[in-house]
């Protein structure tokens, strides 16, 4: 479960690529995978 966790940020990373404010970016990630 941990390899298809990463495949996931990855992709998050690609798609918010151009975010800036990372502590609301962790929040999201941590309310959809929490």
């Amino acid at each position: 479960s941990a390899e298809s966790f990463n495949a996931k940020l990855k992709a998050f990373r690609s798609i918010f690529r151009g975010v800036r404010d990372t502590k609301f970016f962790l929040y999201r990630v941590m309310k959809l995978y929490a």
